[in-house]
């Protein structure tokens, strides 16, 4: 009582709390009330002294409301709803006791109760229906477990021959694993269809016999049903068509422990069936469901205990201790979470059936049977993945077939019969896998969505064990979704775009990157490959807002007056905006003109260099010393591109006066033939190398030259083959490079005499070497050589 009085006290401070103290006060006197503890005082007098107390509270808060009249009448408003939502609560709570309180009362008669009812059916032999009733069973079942055996032995001759011992893809080992738990259902089909036709054949007159027969029967049946499912998804006796990361130790334990666990429940229920047709009460019934309630429960938790590493590992993923955060958490804490919603849903079932309410059964059990539906329909959507949508591209039967066309084709190219079957199989295999690997990403994303729609189908069915429904209107999230749906097919399309988008690009310029040997000029990316980054961007921006658009017009936004505020915006920003206007567009036009594309390198005046990214408004050059540059688009004047058809490299040198000009032709021809006949620098060459013969003379050599036409970029390559190879022939055909000379006279005061040869003074020589050198400078601004 101290603890009510103190938490009464606090709520008396703040007229805002005053809902929240009252539900303190609920709580803690439900659970500090000697008939809560001990369940058999009455809970009516608990439910009035509440409510009591919940009137009290009720009074006070207007006392210390606000001033303002609409605030205290949405105050008031507030705590009276609460007030009668908290007294339905109070209500149902003492309902929940005094039943509870009976069935404790009258558990002692429940086994006169149990007899009288058996006897009753049958006075004459009393109870002796019951073990002629099971022994009907008995034999029935055993039976009904040999027609199964039976059609289980010939379903496996029938179809054997339909799937070989290795089944290298999924999507062969989800039909194997559908088409054998078929087959089981068939075999389960004979075995109720057997035994239920012997238990009508050996039932003695007493009508609750048969039907007791029945009951047994159906306990097996859903054991073996589960068995079928369990044994599908697990595949504990065929490691190599098992599709979960588990050992076979792990699949044995976990299939075993499901397999009794659903036979220790299906006891609980079919007890709760049979008490049902000896018109024992719903009360007894009820008590025998909330046991085998608690019993389910205990197992589930304790399986969620012994194989909480291997589950985890699934949770994983392939990813392992590498998985994102919040799946390693949960791959490590599942169990936890496991256990804690199997008591609530227990606690809740019990409740529910003590005051007969509805969803009171399957809470438990409502998150596997959700899990085993998600894993079908995601089985069924592989399917129809693999088989319909994205076939694959690397099966057996395709590479037989790329095979026969390899041997076609070089059987019409004339190569006769090939000698080597092995190379053409190695070559189908390669080539089918590479078809394979372009459709991957594909095949991720609709296994993504395949994933998000399964466990959307399982949630559904869990949540629907609860009375909560995902998919009617009238509910609560039903209303949500339609938005489920557009944000659904909003997020595929914006990853199937994207995925299109980018792997075209790459497929465009499987090169990409700057080529270290190409200083300026290298050839740029193919025009789609410019294109298609600022198409990929528009067509997403608009997925996004068109998505967005209708998920609010769903939620009950008027979107309209959305349309009209984007209009008066955009003419407000093509006023007020209109460099960024003059960008656009001048962009626009220059990416139609086609004047330059991505990877290029051009020329505009005030900067220069790679063209390295296309925005909508600007781009960016990196220049060949490594500066990044940004411009606008329209501040481009003009543009000079270094990368398009073709370059032109002419390479001078200097050779003696002695030089045989006809001979170095000749060899500069041959040259070039070996150069344009080379497998790795020919390709390079649109024209051949070439002689242009000499075209100056100075005091001490002559200037001959060279050229040829190459592909863009490619030029700085080849001037160094060019003049390495030169350097060669020269050396071997006797040609010499002139070195730079410079003659100088000096005067003689006796210029008459030719054998008086005086000695040259230190300051000749000095003047005479700033004359050599003066005069080798002029030489080198005069003709500096090169590309032109």
């Amino acid at each position: 009582m101290k603890i009510l009085v103190n938490l009464r006290s606090f709520a008396q401070r703040r007229s805002g709390f005053k809902l929240v103290a009252a539900a303190l006060v609920v709580a803690f006197a439900l659970l500090a009330s000697p008939g809560f503890i001990s369940l058999t005082a009455p809970a009516n007098a608990q439910a009035a002294i509440l409510k009591q107390v919940l009137s009290k509270e009720a009074e006070k808060a207007p006392e210390a409301a606000t001033p303002a009249a609409a605030e205290s009448e949405k105050t008031t408003a507030a705590s009276q709803s609460a007030q009668s939502a908290v007294e339905g609560y109070l209500d149902r709570i003492g309902k929940a006791q005094e039943v509870f309180s009976d069935v404790l009362l009258a558990a002692p008669n429940f086994p006169a109760a149990f007899q009288s009812a058996i006897s009753a059916h049958d006075p004459t032999a009393g109870s002796g229906w019951v073990w002629s009733a099971v022994l009907n069973a008995i034999i029935a079942a055993l039976l009904g477990l040999g027609a199964l055996h039976l059609v289980d032995r010939m379903g496996r001759k029938q179809f054997a021959h339909f799937y070989e011992e290795e089944l290298p893809h999924r999507a062969d080992k989800i039909s194997y694993l559908f088409l054998r738990a078929i087959l089981m259902a068939f075999g389960l089909m004979a075995f109720v269809l057997v035994s239920g036709a012997v238990v009508l054949l050996l039932n003695g007159g007493v009508e609750i016999s048969g039907r007791t027969s029945l009951v047994f029967l159906g306990i097996m049946a859903l054991v073996l049903f589960v068995r079928i499912i369990v044994r599908t998804i697990l595949a504990p006796d065929s490691p190599r068509l098992r599709l979960l990361k588990m050992s076979n130790g792990q699949a044995w334990g976990l299939y075993l422990s499901l397999v009794f666990g659903a036979a220790a429940v299906g006891v609980f229920l079919g007890f709760s069936l049979w008490m049902g047709l000896l018109g024992l009460p719903v009360r007894a019934q009820n008590l025998s469901l909330i046991a085998g309630s608690l019993v389910s429960t205990l197992i589930l938790s304790g399986i969620a205990i012994a194989y909480r590493r291997g589950i985890g590992t699934i949770i994983r993923g392939e990813q392992g201790e590498d998985a994102p955060m919040w799946r390693d958490l949960l791959g490590r804490y599942w169990h936890v979470i496991a256990i804690a919603y199997f008591i609530v849903a227990w606690a809740t079932t019990a409740v529910r059936m003590l005051l007969n309410l509805p969803s009171a059964s399957g809470l438990v059990g409502a998150p596997i049977l959700g899990l085993i539906v998600g894993a079908a329909a995601y089985g069924l959507l592989v399917l129809l993945i693999d088989k319909v949508l994205l076939p694959r591209l690397d099966t057996a039967k395709v590479q037989a077939g790329i095979a026969e066309d390899i041997r076609r084709l070089e059987e019409n190219e004339g190569e006769g019969e090939v000698d080597d079957p092995h190379s053409i199989e190695a070559q189908a295999f390669a080539e089918a896998t590479d078809r394979e690997a372009g459709r991957q990403p594909f095949r991720h994303l609709l296994d993504h969505g395949a994933l998000l729609l399964s466990a959307f189908c399982g949630l559904n069915l869990a949540a629907s064990s609860w009375g909560v429904s995902l998919t009617e209107r009238d509910s609560f999230f039903g209303g949500f979704l339609d938005v489920l749906l557009v944000t659904f097919l909003g997020y595929m399309a914006y990853r199937a775009v994207a995925l299109a988008i980018d792997l075209q690009i790459a497929k465009e310029n499987p090169g990409a990157g700057h080529d270290s040997e190409a200083e300026v000029g290298g050839t740029g990316e193919s025009r789609i490959a410019t294109l298609l980054p600022i198409f990929r961007n528009f067509l997403l921006v608009t997925i996004v807002a068109i998505s967005a658009m209708i998920v609010l017009s769903d939620l009950g936004v008027n979107i309209a007056p959305i349309f009209a505020g984007a209009g008066v915006v955009g003419l407000a920003v093509g006023f007020g905006a209109q460099t960024l206007i003059r960008d656009i567009f001048s962009g626009a036009f220059y990416l139609i003109d086609d004047a330059f594309r991505k990877g290029e390198y051009i020329d505009i005046g005030s900067a220069k260099g790679v063209v390295e990214k296309i925005s909508i408004r600007s781009m960016q050059l990196r220049h060949h010393r490594g500066a990044l540059t940004t411009i606008p688009f329209g501040e481009i004047q003009h543009v000079q591109n270094f990368s398009r058809d073709w370059a032109m490299m002419k390479l001078a040198f200097r050779v003696t006066y002695d030089t045989d000009v006809e001979k170095m032709r000749k060899i500069i021809k041959k040259f070039g033939q070996q150069l344009m006949e080379d497998e790795e620098y020919g390709p390079m060459f649109l024209q051949p190398l070439k002689s242009q013969g000499i075209m100056s003379m100075e005091d001490s050599a002559m200037v001959a030259r060279v050229k040829f036409m190459t592909k863009p970029g490619k030029q700085f390559i080849l001037r160094k083959v060019v003049y390495a190879g030169l350097q060669d022939l020269f050396r071997e055909n006797g040609i010499k490079f002139a070195h730079r000379q410079v003659t100088v006279h000096v005067a003689s005061d006796n210029e008459n005499s030719a054998d008086d040869q005086p000695a040259i003074s230190e300051a000749a020589k000095t003047a005479a070497a700033g004359a050599a050198a003066q005069s080798m400078m002029a030489d080198d601004e005069g003709n500096p050589g090169g590309q032109h």
